[in-house]
């Protein structure tokens, strides 16, 4: 049972989508299913509509009291929209199993909706996700006890949570509620392999192949000198299209300023779906980043630190470094206060924007929770908001951030903890999307209300 606000945001997903759903012919569904009483009670579940095959197992894995799943929709003989309706009627069905999804007290179902995901944004892309939520089932699941049960299964796994990520459901969620989200990918993505070389550029696009050429663009901003030069939109029709598996590539050729940057944005129906940037590897516009690569070419040190890191001690700190150059080529001010042992009870790094406001930030290399990172970062951000007042500078901000090598996924576990304390979150994903923002200059205030904007939507959006 759903409200009439939660009906309106299923049919809303749904039409979203309708533009292009033909194109999803990959779509998939994977669950985590544990037992509960004489059954098995569904905890977390992730619909997949995709254009191109998922790189997650396909397959079923069961023991004693643990089931999970990834099956394509068309294998399965179902349609999203199907499986949705089931799930409100209160179970999914798989081939191996009828699991039950209970619904929260009252006998019903809460919905979120969120059209343009900020975890799709982190990587330019136009993600729609719906999430469905049911009962908490905290008192269900013994993580410890089920880590122990698959070590002993046959196809043996170290943990839930090793389990989770290869069927595609991402970390446990902690048992707070079953929940089940459906993810529309989009229907095209500029080619990022695209090349500008001198003055000529070939940008290109990438189009799931069920798709009609002809409703697809690119459009683009050509920036010189820190300044848009051109804005423009090259139509499908007139890109020269080839096939390949499971999408048709279009691609064109323009001439553009030496040295420029072009900031495209892929298009179908209407609807922009993915943006990226493209350069000429051997030019750069952002005067910051020229000075950086005359010492570390291509950004291969810091891009290194940025997506290396992943241990405790020298990898800690090359990590916020990397993160302290990435900053400043990004326009901030920053301090790295983390990197000797006088100053271990400062924050790894305090930036600054030319407004004057401050980001204090912390960095991990491991979960977000890992050396109480958390309650250290809010502690010391409340100290500088007090330093600040004290000061006569209460009219500034300070807007606290956590820093994981790690992907999104990966720390998934522990977003929600962050987020209810109002950091703002930074991934694996994150950097990349920054490390292409410093190609042209950067207002690092304007980058600093994004931050601050996305931080409030977080808070605001939260269930009750």
């Amino acid at each position: 049972m759903l409200s009439d606000i939660d009906e309106g945001r299923v049919a809303e997903f749904f039409a979203g989508t309708a533009p292009w759903n033909e194109a999803y012919k990959h779509a998939s569904v994977s669950y985590f299913a544990c037992k509960h009483g004489s059954g098995f009670l569904l905890l977390q579940a992730r619909l997949f509509l995709r254009i191109t095959p998922a790189a997650f197992t396909l397959g079923h894995f069961q023991s004693d009291n643990i089931r999970a799943g990834h099956y394509l929709l068309s294998d399965i003989q179902r349609s999203a929209d199907s499986v949705v309706n089931e799930l409100l009627a209160g179970t999914l069905r798989t081939p191996h199993d009828i699991l039950k999804f209970s619904p929260e007290q009252g006998a019903s179902y809460s919905v979120g909706y969120s059209p343009i995901h900020y975890e799709g944004q982190q990587n330019g892309m136009r993600v729609s996700i719906l999430t469905i939520s049911g009962a908490q089932f905290g008192h269900v699941v013994n993580q410890q006890q089920l880590d122990w049960e698959l070590k002993a299964s046959p196809t043996p796994y170290d943990n839930l949570n090793e389990l989770l990520v290869e069927y595609g459901i991402g970390s446990y969620n902690g048992g707070h509620r079953s929940n089940v989200e459906l993810i529309a990918s989009p229907a095209c993505e500029i080619d990022t392999g695209s090349r500008i070389k001198g003055a000529l550029a070939k940008p290109a696009v990438f189009l799931a192949d069920q798709l009609d050429p002809n409703k697809c663009s690119l459009g683009y901003r050509i920036f010189q000198q820190g300044k848009v030069v051109k804005r423009a939109t090259i139509a499908g029709a007139t890109m020269q299209w080839v096939s390949r598996p499971n999408v048709l590539h279009g691609s064109s050729e323009i001439e553009i300023p030496l040295g420029a940057v072009m900031h495209c944005f892929a298009t179908y129906n209407g609807f922009t779906q993915h943006q990226s940037w493209l350069s000429d590897p051997s030019t750069v516009q952002n005067p910051k980043r020229a000075v950086y690569e005359a010492f570390d070419e291509q950004l291969k040190i810091l891009q290194d630190f940025l997506e290396n890191s992943q241990g405790k001690g020298r990898d800690a700190r090359d990590l916020e470094a990397g993160v302290s150059w990435l900053l400043w080529m990004l326009g901030f001010g920053v301090a790295h206060l983390g990197g000797t042992a006088k100053t271990q009870d400062a924050p790894d790094l305090i930036a600054t924007t030319p407004r004057g406001n401050f980001v204090v930030i912390e960095c991990t290399t491991g979960l977000l929770k890992a050396d109480n990172k958390l309650p250290r970062l809010i502690e010391r951000a409340e100290a500088l908001r007090s330093k600040l007042e004290l000061s006569g500078n209460r009219h500034l901000h300070v807007l606290p951030v956590i820093v994981s090598s790690k992907s999104r996924e990966e720390i998934r576990a522990d977003l929600d903890q962050a987020e209810k304390l109002g950091v703002l979150v930074l991934t694996k994903e994150s950097l990349r999307q920054a490390v292409d923002r410093t190609l042209v200059h950067q207002d690092a205030d304007q980058i600093y209300e994004e931050g601050k904007r996305i931080v409030t939507e977080k808070q605001t959006n939260r269930p009750l």
